[in-house]
């Protein structure tokens, strides 16, 4: 009798857990296809933002190289120098628009790393 005892106590600490999680298996289930639901669309918006933070970037090498020809004739004339000036401010703007565009994507990626996260911590267990 007294060697059944630790398996007997071993299997009742086993069996409170399982029965617990067997309560809960409905409604993790339905959780656990809900989160699984959110995820496609936010792999989407992310390949969304990825393009258009390649875009981004793609306008901020055409815009500096454009300002770059300017600013080599500015002090040609007055013309030049002027041209020169809205050239340097179409590409500061093109580097602020790729800036912003770059925090959206970090900040979408870091979310849905976190929800993945959630996902494996809650669901890839069941």
């Amino acid at each position: 009798m007294i060697l059944f005892r630790p398996l007997f106590l071993a299997t009742l600490m086993i069996a409170g857990p399982v029965a617990a999680a067997q309560a809960n298996g409905t409604a993790d289930m339905q959780a656990c296809k809900a989160m699984a639901a959110t995820l496609p669309p936010k792999q989407a918006e992310i390949t969304q933002l990825t393009t258009e933070r390649d875009a981004a970037a793609e306008a901020v090498e055409s815009t500096g190289e454009a300002w770059e020809d300017t600013e080599i004739h500015r002090r040609a004339s007055a013309g030049h120098a002027a041209a020169a000036d809205a050239a340097r401010t179409v590409y500061d703007e093109a580097k602020k628009r790729l800036a912003r565009h770059e925090l959206a994507l970090q900040a979408s990626v870091r979310q849905y790393n976190d929800d993945i996260t959630a996902f494996n911590s809650r669901c890839a267990t069941k």
